[in-house]
């Protein structure tokens, strides 16, 4: 990442789309981020979800309205000091995928659907920003539109990170969707909510931690609520309980004479306070202070860290690799081959091509991870354990391609044809098979010679040394084999195999 200084975090959450940017500046403590400007709007996009999964028309063009503002501010961005991710909603909407592409052309910049665990990873990063390096354990929660992120961590680390599907928007759609509110609904709201933490508590509570923090829209709203109107400096079990009944009485939020409660939270309170409610029930939080970071400052970080070599993808992929037993030295001969390939033939804008270049060269190495299931049909188990894992760092789309240029490194082409799309996917699919045939003898002390890969006008040619083909016959005769297969398949105009 080239050092401009200035970084710029979008999140797209289910209530609100939120910009970021900051200025990253030297101290004698180290690089910190200072933010330098923000934006918020409430989109409220959860609320547009049918029962059927589907976002409704209303609910997508004031999405795509918003990310067009949010693009006249970072029109002057490289797409390098730039992330922008999007969560709850975007996961589990049916036609998330296609607002996604809208929303992307809007804002001038690639969107990542990101898992909810690597939510909840950037969520503490950012937290944890805020907050100070004492070395105690600490339990975050952040409730937001449709999911609620809790996390134990200590300092800037994350021990234990879990996603609910319990949020402000989705239980005040659910439970109060005329915004009224009674002792029935209300009941039944935060038992919903309970029935979705309960997993996870017995886990939590014999991890422990020393004190609770919460950030985010609802912890922001309830602590300023019970700030101005109960002098509280926490959230406390006591004032969640009068706030309720203070809520219960008035029927409607609308209705409420609260000082500190501002209107764009009016529609959600009901439900970011059930869940909080909950939260506080099933995990046996008595009180929790108010932290200031959240998503986009854990995403900024996230990215500062990208450029300055502590990229998160690259901690998990060797994790991976030592966790599944796969051959550290052999995967790494396998990424090399794989990504010179690919640089020979691959055309495009070099921010993506690098992108590329890089999870080309992580899904060499995560290739033979499914060796650890079993040696037949490994790549289909390779695929499998890259398409469900929990990846920090990785964003769906990223963690997906992966899974599909693994399962295609050995095998035919024909199942690949639903899954690839664009000439550049192909492209890495076949460097990646070319590669994995190169170093099938997988001898660390034979020098593997990489073949010259040609591509112009829809034409592929694969050179290699007629000295080495002797040398190599069984090599040989599977790429000549690997070239008759991709001029069968039809994906390029016509594939060559040549010896020099």
């Amino acid at each position: 990442m080239t050092d401009r200084r200035l970084l710029a975090a979008v999140d797209l959450g289910s209530n609100s789309f939120r910009l970021l940017i900051g200025r990253v500046e030297t101290s004698c403590a180290g690089e910190q981020i200072r933010p330098i400007d923000a934006l918020k709007e409430s989109v409220r996009l959860a609320a547009g979800l049918s029962v059927e999964g589907m976002l409704d028309d209303t609910s997508q063009r004031r999405a795509i309205e918003s990310l067009h503002r949010f693009g006249e501010r970072l029109r002057s961005f490289s797409p390098d000091t730039v992330r922008a991710v999007a969560t709850n909603t975007f996961r589990v909407a049916r036609n998330g995928r296609r607002l996604l592409e809208t929303a992307q052309a809007a804002l001038g910049f690639p969107i990542e659907i990101i898992s909810g665990h690597e939510e909840a990873r950037l969520i503490y990063l950012g937290a944890a920003h805020a907050m100070a390096v004492d070395g105690r354990r600490r339990i975050v929660i952040d409730i937001g539109g449709g999911s609620t992120e809790c996390v134990i961590g200590r300092d800037y680390e994350s021990l234990a990170l879990e996603s609910t599907a319990a949020g402000c928007v989705t239980l005040s759609e659910r439970f109060f969707p005329d915004g009224c509110v009674d002792r029935q609904s209300f009941a039944r709201a935060c038992f919903a909510a309970r029935d979705v933490i309960a997993p996870i508590s017995r886990a939590y509570r014999e991890l422990g931690w020393e004190y609770a923090a919460g950030s985010s829209g609802t912890a922001k709203s309830l602590w300023q609520v019970l700030q101005v109107n109960r002098g509280e400096s926490r959230i406390t079990r006591d004032g969640l309980a009068w706030l309720g009944e203070v809520l219960v009485r008035a029927g409607h939020a609308d209705r409420l004479k609260l000082e500190g409660l501002k209107a764009e939270r009016r529609p959600v309170l009901a439900g970011g306070l059930a869940v909080m409610t909950a939260v506080f029930e099933e995990l046996g939080i008595e009180s929790m202070a108010y932290c200031n970071g959240a998503l986009r400052q854990g995403v900024l970080y996230d990215l500062l860290g990208r450029g300055h070599g502590a990229d998160m993808r690259e901690v998990t992929v060797a994790r991976m690799v030592q966790r599944y037993g796969s051959g550290t030295r052999h995967g790494e001969r396998v990424a090399h081959t794989a990504t010179v390939l690919f640089g020979q033939v691959a055309r495009g804008p070099q921010e993506e091509l690098e992108q590329r270049g890089q999870l080309l060269g992580w899904a060499a190495r995560l290739a033979e991870i499914g060796m650890s299931i079993s040696h037949q049909d490994h790549h289909k188990h390779s695929a499998y354990i890259l398409d469900h894992a929990d990846m920090p760092g990785f964003s769906q789309d990223e963690q997906s391609l992966m899974a599909r240029l693994v399962l295609g490194q050995t095998g035919g082409l024909r199942k690949l044809a639903p899954l690839l799309h664009g000439e550049l996917d192909w492209l890495m699919a076949l460097s990646l098979r070319l590669a994995t045939t190169m170093h099938r003898r997988r001898d660390d002390d034979d020098p593997v010679v990489v073949p010259a890969l040609f591509f112009k006008r829809g034409k592929l040619r694969l050179e290699m040394p007629a000295a080495w083909a002797r040398e190599h016959p069984l090599t040989d005769a599977s790429l000549r084999s690997e070239a008759s297969a991709w001029a069968n398949q039809g994906v390029f105009e016509q594939f060559d195999y040549q010896l020099l």
